[in-house]
């Protein structure tokens, strides 16, 4: 069997072997990870409403739910840990993802 990283670079192989040593999972992941399942089960009910009774409001509702729970969990995950941005850019995205999703349940709800 060959080595998968023959021939790379130092720093790539710097980089996986850092993952393999920080994949230690946190009580704050792990409450992250379950908000965004449960924030995934809501938008799929709310989408079925949708798709059932026609409902442009619940379409916005279930696009509003998963932007507000699921989305930030798994945009921050993905740009902290894999992309290794900054934590400011993880906060700045987490923030824009809440914002546009509020907003999303806002024109649900009052239709404005």
């Amino acid at each position: 069997m060959t080595d998968p990283f023959a021939g790379a670079g130092p720093a790539v192989l710097g980089w996986v072997a850092s993952l393999q040593t920080d994949a230690t999972v946190t009580p704050a992941t792990l409450t992250g990870a379950l908000t965004a399942a449960v924030g995934l089960f809501v938008a799929y009910q709310a989408y079925r409403g949708y798709r059932r009774n026609d409902s442009r409001p619940m379409l916005f509702l279930g696009i509003g739910i998963f932007l507000v729970t699921a989305a930030p969990f798994v945009v921050t995950t993905l740009l902290i840990s894999v992309l290794l941005a900054s934590d400011a850019a993880g906060i700045l995205a987490w923030a824009t993802l809440e914002i546009v999703g509020l907003g999303s349940i806002l024109y649900a709800l009052t239709g404005a």
